[in-house]
């Protein structure tokens, strides 16, 4: 047998081990239980300004958390009539159980000169901002209708 195939052939074996050890540690780690973050309720809510619905508000519930991973931000986007549903993977899914601190903006979308153009937040700075934000709110391993957020 030449130096070539011994080479392709030990090249092979390589690679069949590779994808063992590849499989078992994928497979392992299958066994191991689901993180809380994995798991999402249903949640919905309304929000409001000085008691008048705000349509198109963009809402962010960052989790109290730590452990959660930065990319888990269940979001929404509220109604005309100020109401929202929260999704955190699919449309409508909702959010894993847990503590949020939630941020409310709304930017009104205008077209100048044929470009789209978003302008300045109109709704209170204070919501905009994780570390100004008093909005906060508990998600249970349940369906959650949460409180009305009453922005002032």
């Amino acid at each position: 047998m030449s130096s070539r195939h011994l080479i392709k052939k030990r090249s092979i074996r390589g690679v069949g081990l590779l994808c063992g050890v590849l499989l078992a540690s994928t497979l392992s780690g299958c066994s191991k239980g689901k993180d809380p973050w994995d798991t999402t309720y249903p949640v919905s809510g309304k929000v409001t300004l000085k008691g008048r619905p705000v349509a198109d508000a963009d809402l962010v519930f960052f989790p109290e958390d730590d452990s959660f991973p930065g990319t888990v931000r269940p979001k929404a986007k509220s109604a005309e009539d100020g109401t929202f549903v929260v999704w955190t993977y699919a449309q409508g899914d909702g959010a894993p159980a847990g503590s949020y601190k939630v941020t409310v903006v709304h930017h009104e979308v205008s077209v100048s000169k044929d470009t789209i153009v978003a302008k300045p937040n109109d709704l209170p700075n204070k919501y905009s901002k994780l570390d100004t934000t008093d909005l906060k709110v508990q998600i249970a391993a349940a369906q959650n209708d949460i409180p009305p957020f009453d922005l002032r």
